[in-house]
């Protein structure tokens, strides 16, 4: 079959709605050829077997060839499996046990602040945002007396400030690694029971402990990271809750998890798609041969929708059960906060279920201002009645 090869990112009819091309293009073959924005030739695989596939196959890297590894989590071979190794040890979900009980606290205190400022007003900027910048605070032992000025370095590293230079965002990123750098210092001299405090601890006997550069981007990817991705799955997941029939049932806390989990599978697409992959080596997909050097961006859009996994997939079922959704990614880059971010979604449901069962848009969804974040996008603001 002929097909015209499309150039990312598919249009979107409805702004809340899938990419319906991406349908389309899975009947045609599991991956498709593709163009970036920037017009550059790509792989895009659509299907939830060959998206498995990519996300775990060593052959297929982040790191662009030629390009030296960042010494980050966001690498490759044995330099990232040590760094996440280590890290990981802060992030399981008996790690993070403790915290569960705060969360839901500063969930349910920020739903309380919406109710008080009454119908119409914003879920983004009273919710959806404040929580993940709150839990990281928390969770990381941050205590920032400039409130103001912490947020406004997160959404500066996070591509949220309008109107931003380049040069503006490389000071705000300088100034927030010096304020972390200092951080890390005293936890280094005074080490607490908070997260920032595990990671300076952690070690082990082969790979010994985190040193203050790993330390340093570790704790900016996940302000960076953990910062947007919630919130943008909080405003989005709100509003498929509130079109799906509303959040009568959500304040018991496994179905708010299961609710969770199917905000995560069906907002993907509109923010949070995995970072690009390329082929170390020829790899061969049954009559497509990828070629090395070539690039391979899947699309967790369209393996979250594929049929072939999911009975009706284009349904937002709060029940769905189970999900074997590709939301956190998958593989050796599976997404390390995937567990805080289950806690900090599921808590939100809860709360707004129990306090504002009645929650409504406040506008048609197609009046939703976007941010346009080329990254990460979602709403920009998302006014609620009850």
């Amino acid at each position: 079959m002929d097909i015209t090869v499309p150039t990312l990112p598919l249009d979107r009819p409805a702004a809340f709605g899938p990419a319906p091309a991406y349908a389309q293009l899975r009947a045609v073959a599991p991956l498709v050829r593709v163009l970036t924005p920037a017009g550059e030739p790509a792989w895009a695989v659509v299907d939830a077997a060959t998206a498995r596939q990519v996300l775990s196959d060593e052959r297929f890297r982040i790191t662009p060839p030629g390009a030296e590894g960042t010494g980050s989590l966001h690498s490759d071979g044995p330099p990232h499996a040590r760094l996440r190794r280590l890290v990981a040890r802060a992030f399981t979900p008996r790690a993070l046990a403790g915290f569960r009980p705060w969360i839901a606290q500063h969930a349910a205190g920020l739903v309380e602040d919406l109710e008080r400022r009454g119908p119409g007003s914003d879920l983004v900027a009273t919710v959806a945002r404040p929580l993940p910048l709150g839990v990281t605070q928390h969770l990381l032992g941050i205590r920032v007396a400039d409130q103001h000025r912490f947020h406004h370095w997160a959404d500066a590293v996070s591509g949220l400030t309008a109107g931003a230079t380049g040069a503006d965002v490389e000071r705000s990123w300088a100034e927030f690694a010096g304020f972390l750098t200092g951080v890390i210092a005293e936890k280094r001299a005074e080490p607490g029971a908070d997260l920032l405090g595990q990671l300076v601890a952690v070690r082990d006997a082969v790979d010994g402990g985190l040193d203050d550069h790993e330390l340093l981007t570790t704790v900016l990817s996940l302000v960076a990271g953990g910062y947007l991705t919630v919130a943008n799955a909080l405003s989005i997941g709100v509003v498929e809750i509130v079109r799906s029939g509303g959040f009568a049932g959500l304040d018991e806390p496994a179905a708010a998890a299961r609710a969770a989990e199917e905000v995560v599978r069906l907002q993907i697409g509109l923010s949070g798609e995995a970072f690009p992959r390329w082929a170390r080596e020829d790899v061969r997909f049954g009559d497509v041969t990828v070629a090395a050097g070539e690039q391979v961006l899947v699309r967790l859009e369209a393996a979250n929708r594929d049929p072939a996994r999911f009975a009706d997939p284009e349904r937002f079922d709060r029940d769905r059960a189970p999900n074997p959704h590709l939301g956190f990614g998958h593989g050796p880059h599976h997404c390390i906060g995937a567990p805080l971010a289950r806690i900090e979604l599921a808590a939100v449901l809860a709360a707004l279920a129990r306090r504002l069962p009645g929650l409504a848009l406040a506008c048609d969804p197609e009046e939703v201002p976007w941010t346009g974040n080329p990254l990460d996008d979602g709403p920009a603001s998302l006014p609620v009645t009850w």
